[in-house]
This record gives C-alpha cells, structure tokens and sequence, in this order.
C-alpha cells in the first residue's frame, strides 16, 4: 500500500499524508525542475524488486489544488511466474485537484513466462486540472525460447471532477502466442489529460511529429472524448523506444502547462 497526499504551501509542493507498507519504500523527494520551481519529484521504490504470484498492491495519491508532482520508480519491475491459479493484482487511484498538475511517470513491466497481472489505473482529474500518465511492458524469457506471459489485463478509466468515466480503455491478453506481437517486443499508451485552455489539435500534431522520428516506432495518437486531451497508442523493437517516446511526450506536456501559465500571466499583467 502506498498513500500519498499533497498540497501547496510557500509556493512549493510539499507530501502532507505519506503512509506506506512493504513492499513500498518513499526516500527523500526533490525540486528538479527549473522551469517549474515548485514540482516536487517523488521516486518510488520497492523493497521487493518484483511483482510476484499474489502480490495485491495498491497505490493512491491525492494531488490538492495548485500542486504539481512528478513521480516515477526505481527502474522497470519484473513480474514474475504465477501459479496456475494465481494472479498479481495492482489498483492505482489518482485525484487531481483544480490547479494541479501530475507526471505519472512508471517505468514498465517486464514480463517473464506465465506471468500474470491485472492492473487498474482511475484518474479522476478536475476540469482545469492536468496529467500525464504512461504505462509500458515489455516481455523476457531467460531460457530465449520465446515464451510469454499468461495474462495481463489492463484498465485506465479517466473522469472529471467526479463525473462518469469520460474514457475506459482496457487491454486483456490471455495465454497470447508470440506470434500476435509481430515481432514487436515493447507496448505501451499514454493519456495527456488536459484543461480545455489547451489546443489539442496543435499538440496532436507535435506529438504525432514526435513518434514519427523514433526508429522503429509505431504508434497513433488521437483526441479523447469531450475534448479531454490526447490518448497514444505505442509499439517498438524495445524499451530505448518506448522511453525514447515517452520522454518527448513529458516534453509536449511540460511544455504546454508553462505556454498556458505564460498566457495566463500576461493577462494579468494587463
């Protein structure tokens, strides 16, 4: 289990609920980002390293108004073999106050043979508030017979300031050959959940400009439903693809809450 909590004070981000249990561990946060002086930068470990069997892990955050948090983990998580009858369970909740802004940003799975996960992401994100959330695996075999992964099955639901769920994207894969990859080794997704303040048709096409010049790359982006931001779609050789991509997407992003704090800035000023 991890709980954490955020709210603004002195012009900075601060933790002000931080509870967590193995295999959790939080560490000292950081100011990294110059641009954004605020945004507090919170790495996640895991005492464990791994998901295994029937791990049920569980994670909320609750980002108040006007926070801005970036947050990641160690490195990419092996999931490992379960039994039969087993299956490792992960429930992310995310809450986005007005104002605020989240970079969730975890580094993705690596599958091993019959691995089996189910993971359920809920973002329920006010309507001038932000995020960015990625998700990526990718599968290995130590014996390189090229087997696979029992099940991973996979929800994002997305709502507004606690409204019904704009968007519900799920992915369930169940005892998958390899051939049905295509020679594609990594996949991901991510959503740019955004204020109505923004122009999605200029960032869909810096974004899609963006996947087109990773080698090897193969992804979409399109607009969500009711305007709500951009949803990606990815497929690479490997994960320097996949990686490659997202750190153009957290570029786009960061680049677009600081033209819109700008204009908001000069229209103060007048």
């Amino acid at each position: 289990m991890l709980d954490l909590s955020f709210v603004r004070r002195a012009n900075r981000t601060v933790i002000d609920r931080r509870l967590f249990a193995w295999p959790f561990v939080l560490t000292r946060s950081f100011y990294l980002d110059p641009e954004r002086p605020s945004c507090l930068s919170v790495i996640v470990q895991t005492g464990s390293g791994a998901v295994h069997g029937e791990d049920s892990l569980a994670q909320r955050l609750v980002l108040n108004p006007g926070t801005a948090v970036c947050l990641t983990n160690q490195g990419a998580t092996a999931v490992h073999r379960a039994e039969p009858a087993a299956l490792a369970t992960e429930t992310i909740d995310l809450r986005v106050a007005g104002g605020a802004s989240l970079e969730y940003l975890i580094e993705p799975r690596i599958l091993f043979p019959d691995a089996a996960l189910c993971q359920s992401v809920e973002l329920d994100c006010a309507n001038d508030g932000a995020a960015l959330i990625v998700d990526a695996f990718t599968m290995h075999d130590p014996r390189g017979e090229a087997r696979v992964f029992r099940e991973l099955t996979s929800t994002f639901c997305l709502r507004r300031s606690g409204s019904e769920p704009l968007v519900i994207d799920r992915t369930r894969l169940s005892r998958p050959t390899a051939d049905i990859f295509r020679g594609y080794q990594a996949f991901g997704s991510a959503f740019l959940v955004l204020s109505a303040r923004h122009d999605l048709a200029n960032l869909q096409a810096l974004v899609t400009k963006a996947l087109g010049e990773v080698p090897g790359l193969y992804a979409a982006a399109s607009v969500l439903p009711e305007s709500a931001g951009l949803g990606v779609r990815l497929a690479a050789q490997d994960l320097a693809g996949i990686r490659t991509a997202f750190a153009r997407f957290s570029a786009i992003y960061r680049q677009a809450l600081l033209s819109v704090a700008e204009q908001q800035t000069a229209v103060q000023r007048r």
